[in-house]
């Protein structure tokens, strides 16, 4: 993968733009019914057209029940510097649909023997359900390496829907440690009411000890869907790949953000510079998130003083800090 020109990034934490949920170039025509009116080549290159206009980093492709198209598009972004968590989608016995991901690398043919180990009713029609259930589903993504999350979950097929309509899933919904994240169309506060007191655990017939991670990952049949709001999130993470990508779902309060990130204006220190002795040109960049001043607020006190050499720029004291913001 080309990524020398994120290189300069990979030293502190930062939000990037990811669209989790990508489909190859026959999906429009195959489940929708329409056409998009692009070949194959002419598909990937305008997703990767839009990925660069947006500035969106991170790309899953995700097909039902296939993997045969993933290739063409994740070589071309790949060759780009955009990173790929290549996958599938799938639906469970209980007809939850679900996004699987693995880590950027996992080849189309490894891919495929994890497809082989779901129990897919027809490997012909992607479309049909598993003989296995959700969280039987989710222990087995979980094991081959991967991360799943439940697609469009307050519509037809999601989660939620599904309970509404049928019920039986609370427990399922319940289960922290095989359900961390689910896709929502947009905001939280523009769901509807009965959706969102779920999604921010205040529903006590579905109380969780944690709430789930919402995440904006609407389905991309047409290059142009990338631009809708409710296509892309955004997730923190150091260097922009499957390993940082689960550390966020860690602590996802902190690390995934929905729709456009604010603009924040505080003062901080941005790098610290070395020069003369024993750590003579050492440069270390700070992360936004974690500048702290540690001690007292007295203005006279050791502490504070000790804070203020660290500022200084005077040749004497062998460190100069870069101008905070």
């Amino acid at each position: 993968m080309n990524v020398g020109s994120l290189q300069a990034n990979y030293t502190v934490a930062r939000f990037w733009r990811c669209a989790l949920q990508v489909n190859p170039s026959g999906y429009q025509s195959k489940y929708r019914g329409s056409e998009h009116g692009l070949t194959e080549r002419e598909y990937n290159e305008k997703i990767l057209e839009q990925c660069k206009a947006l500035d969106v980093k991170v790309i899953g492709i995700a097909d039902h029940g296939s993997v045969d198209a993933v290739d063409g598009l994740r070589q071309l972004l790949e060759a780009d510097g955009i990173v790929v968590f290549p996958g599938f989608e799938i639906a469970s016995s209980e007809k939850i649909h679900m996004v699987c991901l693995f880590p950027e690398g996992t080849s189309s043919g490894q891919l495929n023997r994890f497809l082989g180990k779901l129990d897919l009713t027809d490997v012909k029609d992607t479309i049909w359900p598993s003989r296995k259930g959700c969280l039987e589903l989710a222990q087995a993504i979980f094991e081959m390496g991967g991360f799943w999350y439940a697609a469009h979950m307050t519509g037809n097929n999601g989660l939620l829907r599904l309970n509404q309509d049928g019920g039986g899933l609370v427990h399922i919904w319940q289960d922290e440690a095989l359900v961390k994240a689910g896709q929502i169309p947009g905001p939280v506060k523009d769901l509807p009411s009965n959706y969102r007191d779920i999604v921010l655990n205040k529903n006590a017939d579905y109380r969780r000890a944690h709430p789930i991670t919402p995440l904006n990952a609407k389905d991309v049949a047409k290059p142009e869907d990338l631009a809708d709001s409710g296509a892309t999130c955004w997730i923190k993470m150091t260097r922009p790949g499957f390993e940082g990508f689960l550390t966020a779902f860690k602590d996802p309060e902190s690390r995934i953000r929905l729709g456009e990130l604010p603009e924040f204006h505080y003062s901080r220190i941005e790098k610290l510079s070395f020069y003369s002795g024993y750590l003579d040109g050492i440069v270390i960049d700070f992360s936004a998130h974690l500048n702290a001043v540690i001690g007292g607020e007295v203005p006279e006190s050791p502490r504070s003083s000790s804070v203020c050499a660290m500022h200084s720029t005077s040749p004497s004291s062998g460190i100069r800090s870069a101008a905070a913001r």
